[in-house]
């Protein structure tokens, strides 16, 4: 449930608008979706097993059932011994969909526009948008109608980002030649400004009126998916990937890798960090409400996760070293749950 909520959080207000003004097919929504899903596993198995346990054990408490279990010689540590076990497989589930689903499901969400450029190419064009997926381009739609595309402007860009041309059509159609393994957009009513290629910042020098009636814009796929595989983000690389990487990478890069290895496990230990906090606060609040148990999942939950996100934000510091600081909220919630459990056990 709490899985689902995220994703429809994150995600609903970019499907409805890829599907009202993209018309994005359906297989690609359900694709979306299933990639999301495994991102908002990182924080919702935790934070499920949390609120399970607050949930349960606090109508264990608020009805007496653990006072019998202990009255009868049943200890508390032989009484958790199921929920133990159970945290043990949501921690080897945590630690395989950070180490290595999330990863792969960032990287085909990258990868999903080459996806549509190959086989939709018009669903990644909207009204009044600029469309930046190929590379070295950004192409300016003012209103899509059906398969026309209307005042569309066209940057070509350097490899400062520059504009060096620019195009500017009154219409254009988009077809996929999959034999050349390319879309080619067909632009009407068209118009360049080109730049001096000496000095593309002096805008003095730039080429006026160069026109045409009909003609054919080119965009290799190639460059597409090169541009989906070149550059990858930490957070697209598997465990094995980010060791790879770390063999190679020096000062502030390795201690990003660092740093965002260090979050991923931080964030699989989080359930068993969750569970040992959350069986003694459960008890002590001796509260069978689930709103009471869903408010202090909340609070546990949002001052862990957020501390996980400030500290990720600072991995670029490396004097602040913290690739050991994304610990701290594991080291402090463990003892703390460990030493109200003790005492707990031992009343």
């Amino acid at each position: 449930m709490l899985s689902l909520m995220l994703v429809v959080a994150n995600a609903m207000r970019q499907l409805l608008e890829l599907l009202m003004t993209h018309g994005l097919p359906w297989s690609y929504i359900f694709s979306f979706i299933g990639d999301l899903l495994p991102f908002s596993m990182i924080y919702s198995i935790p934070w499920g097993a949390l609120l399970s346990v607050l949930l349960v054990f606090g109508k264990l408490s608020s009805e007496n059932e653990l006072l019998a279990l202990r009255a009868t010689g049943v200890s508390m540590l032989r009484i958790c011994a199921p929920v133990f076990l159970i945290t043990l497989g949501g921690l080897v589930l945590s630690l395989w969909i950070n180490l290595y689903v999330a990863p792969e499901c960032e990287k085909r969400f990258k990868e999903l526009a080459f996806r549509l450029a190959s086989t939709e190419p018009l669903a990644l064009f909207g009204s009044d948008e600029v469309i930046d997926a190929f590379p070295n381009r950004k192409i300016y739609v003012g209103r899509k109608n059906g398969s026309t595309l209307e005042d569309l402007h066209i940057y070509e860009m350097n490899a400062q980002q520059v504009p060096v041309r620019v195009i500017y059509a009154k219409r254009g159609t988009m077809e996929v030649d999959k034999q050349n393994q390319r879309i080619l957009l067909r632009i009407f009513d068209a118009r360049y400004e080109d730049r001096d290629e000496s000095d593309v910042n002096d805008l003095k020098r730039m080429h006026y009126g160069i026109s045409v009636e009909e003609g054919v814009f080119p965009i290799s796929l190639q460059e597409l998916i090169t541009k989906a595989h070149s550059n990858q983000r930490p957070t697209e690389l598997t465990l094995s990937h980010l060791r790879e990487a770390m063999e190679q990478k020096q000062g502030k890069q390795l201690t990003i890798l660092r740093t965002e290895l260090s979050k991923r496990f931080s964030n699989s230990l989080a359930v068993v960090t969750f569970v040992l906090i959350g069986i003694p606060l459960a008890i002590t609040a001796h509260r069978r409400e689930t709103s009471v148990g869903i408010g202090i999942s909340i609070c546990v939950a949002f001052t862990f996760f957020i501390f996980i996100v400030l500290t990720d934000n600072l991995k670029s510091n490396a004097s602040l070293h913290p690739e050991l600081l994304i610990w701290l909220p594991n080291v402090v919630y463990l003892i703390l749950g460990g030493t109200l459990f003790y005492r707990l056990a031992r009343r």
